[in-house]
């Protein structure tokens, strides 16, 4: 004889009666590698996204230039090169270059994690200005004016036209004073 207590669609049994679906844990599992691909796809779009400034393609090529800028330093300090940041009212920017005969110098700030951002100017040499045995040079720009007043940090480097000597150093802006001397 069958016992009618125990009807195969008794939702008494183990679990509660609930569907699965009605239950917290096995959502919770599921949850875990779904977010494990959601993560991992941020990942990927966010590498193509915005690549690396930072990573050199070709080696050798990159230990050579650092040789070739290492013996630019040795000879600014040869030469005694010195620099000053002048900035006045009006955004122009000059530099007072003590030990410098070159016809123009480069000016280039590297902002350190943003290529896009790096800046080049040419520096021309005020003529009748001199300053302590200095010459000054300026160039007169206004969005270098922006850049040394907005916070950030940047590499900053000068150089002769002929690339036979340079200055260089890390700056925090915003920057009112600056001196560089040969390293």
């Amino acid at each position: 004889m069958i016992d009618s207590s125990t009807d195969m669609t008794d939702t008494s049994l183990e679990g509660g009666g609930k569907p699965w679906y009605r239950h917290t844990w096995p959502w919770v599992l599921i949850l875990i590698p779904f977010a494990a691909v959601l993560f991992g796809i941020l990942m990927i779009y966010m590498v193509t996204r915005y690549p690396d400034d930072l990573m050199v393609d070709n080696y050798y090529k990159e230990g050579m230039a650092i040789n070739r800028s290492l013996s630019m330093d040795a000879r600014a300090q040869d030469l005694g090169v010195e620099a000053a940041l002048i900035v006045n009212d009006a955004g122009q920017i000059r530099f007072s270059i003590k030990a410098a005969t070159d016809t123009v110098i480069v000016l280039e700030l590297f902002h350190v994690t943003d290529r896009d951002q790096d800046k080049v100017l040419i520096l021309y040499p005020e003529f009748g200005m001199t300053e302590e045995n200095a010459v000054i040079y300026s160039a007169t720009n206004q969005d270098m004016d922006k850049l040394l007043h907005s916070p950030g940090i940047w590499y900053l480097q000068l150089s002769g036209a002929d690339d036979q000597w340079r200055l260089r150093q890390r700056i925090q802006t915003p920057v009112q004073q600056l001196v560089l001397h040969s390293q």
